[in-house]
């Protein structure tokens, strides 16, 4: 007698072709139903369940390639860090996007009166890789949410210098117009103290980057897969 086929490991969407579990009802990435077989789905759940009920293999079993990549990640990331330690007003790249999400969060929030507008850049700068994080984790993407993580701490930075400026003014405005912090900090009675502000926000940067090193650091240590998202 034959044995019966194996199951693949993922199953692609028909209708976006993101990669789902076999166990999955709905797909992950446009939430449209997959029409998995019933049958099809509780043999992979029992798969899974025998799988974890297995003894599990140690990290010294899985492949060194997990962690020298995640060990060349975390160097090449607190490199990028270092670049904020020794410019007052470094503008990486990736600002580049993050000036793009500012932006766009004024217009979003420009309905909330004027200070939650003016505030809006700032938050969108947080909210938008906060909202990939959410779903990178809602599908078990460890490295995926993790570098969202960085993310945000390296928006922290970059607000860290907008806010120490507010009474300087040096950095150029994208076409003119009020200074954010400016503006905000006289709002909150805290212009007299702009550098303190810039601070306490950079500290708050910094402690979200070396969280999410520490977590790709333990992943790297445990040989973690080193996929961005697991379907």
């Amino acid at each position: 007698m034959e044995n019966p086929p194996e199951l693949p490991d993922s199953v692609k969407c028909p209708y976006c072709g993101a990669g789902n579990g076999l166990e999955s009802e709905f797909c992950g990435a446009c939430y449209k139903k997959l029409h998995i077989p019933g049958e099809v789905r509780a043999e992979a759940r029992a798969e899974r369940i025998l799988a974890k009920a297995a003894p599990a293999a140690g990290p010294d079993a899985r492949p060194a390639s997990r962690l020298w990549i995640r060990v060349a990640l975390i160097g090449g990331l607190f490199l990028f860090y270092t670049r904020w330690l020794g410019a007052g007003n470094y503008f990486s790249l990736l600002d580049y996007v993050n000036l793009a999400f500012h932006e766009a969060g004024h217009i979003f929030l420009g309905f909330f009166g004027r200070f939650i507008t003016v505030l809006g850049g700032s938050l969108f700068q947080l909210l938008i890789p906060a909202l990939c994080l959410v779903h990178l984790l809602r599908r078990g993407a460890n490295l995926g949410w993790q570098l969202c993580l960085f993310w945000i701490g390296q928006n922290l930075l970059n607000i860290s210098i907008y806010a120490g400026d507010a009474i300087r003014q040096e950095l150029p405005l994208v076409g003119g117009g009020v200074h954010d912090w400016t503006y905000l900090l006289t709002e909150l009675g805290l212009i007299a103290h702009p550098d303190g502000v810039r601070k306490f926000i950079f500290l708050c940067g910094s402690a979200v980057i070396f969280w999410s090193l520490y977590l790709i650091a333990r992943d790297a240590r445990n040989r973690e897969p080193i996929e961005l998202g697991q379907h």
